[in-house]
């Protein structure tokens, strides 16, 4: 399993404090580019999986949101037995 960011969501919560990507970074005390590349689409060469320390500085930012409001697990797992039941 993967813990994956909500990318909506958590702009929707970027958004509402106004903040921007830099800002934002600073205030979770990682770089620009580590914001930048969880927020990609999982299939993109530079996307990066949320870290320790970027679920760390989200939840101490957002101190409203709740932890499943932000990230959620994806089983990798999943799209083997969906292949597996395809085939014939």
């Amino acid at each position: 399993m993967k813990l994956k960011l909500n990318v909506e969501a958590f702009n929707s919560a970027q958004k509402e404090m106004g903040l921007n990507n830099s800002e934002l970074a600073r205030k979770m005390n990682i770089s620009r580019s580590r914001l930048w590349r969880a927020k990609l689409p999982q299939d993109h060469p530079y996307y990066c999986y949320p870290g320790e320390d970027f679920i760390t500085g989200t939840l101490m930012v957002f101190r409203d949101k709740k932890f499943d409001e932000l990230f959620f697990l994806e089983n990798p797992c999943s799209e083997i037995h969906k292949e597996e039941n395809n085939v014939s």
